[in-house]
């Protein structure tokens, strides 16, 4: 899953004047330059919102976290997350009386009829003693495109049209 920002006919409307005079080749260059350094505090806040929503640790959402700048040809930020399911043994597993007690999403709750086995939680599937199955929480590929997420991207990449501006002001007193 992926959160892609690009420009808007507002950037263009708001410094066309300013970005003809800067020709197209610099032009495009102040534009990736504003989407990178938008992007990247976007992906500050996407980054720390995850923790939160998903109560996966910093360490390991971060890994899982990867991002593609914009270039002038492209103009696109983009960030990607992979990773696949994750046990609930991540999140503060342990074993109870009644089963498994686990925080995924950041709340904490007994998972009935589970046990801890070198520290992944699973669950029988029958009343035979195998198989038995994995339980798992907070995919990050699928979270980052989710609630909390995707709006701290949206507000931590907001100022992209000033970010433009301060751009262009800046090549303009090189020219």
């Amino acid at each position: 899953m992926q959160i892609k920002i690009s420009l808007q006919d507002e950037v263009l409307k708001r410094f066309g004047n300013q970005l003809a005079a800067l020709g197209n080749g610099q032009a495009k260059v102040a534009m990736s330059r504003a989407l990178n350094h938008e992007g990247d505090k976007g992906r500050t806040q996407v980054k720390r919102v995850l923790v939160k929503q998903t109560g996966i640790k910093y360490g390991k959402s971060n890994k899982a976290v990867k991002t593609i700048n914009s270039t002038p040809a492209t103009l696109v930020y983009t960030i990607e997350a992979s990773g696949d399911e994750t046990n609930l043994g991540l999140f503060g597993a342990r074993q109870g009386k009644k089963g498994v007690s686990a925080a995924p999403w950041g709340k904490r709750r007994v998972f009935p009829h589970t046990f801890l086995v070198h520290g992944k939680v699973y669950r029988r599937e029958g009343k035979a003693r195998l198989p038995i199955k994995g339980l798992f929480g907070p995919n990050i590929a699928r979270e980052i495109v989710k609630d909390e997420s995707a709006e701290a991207f949206r507000t931590g990449s907001a100022n992209i049209a000033d970010r433009v501006g301060h751009e262009v002001a800046r090549m303009l007193e090189g020219v």
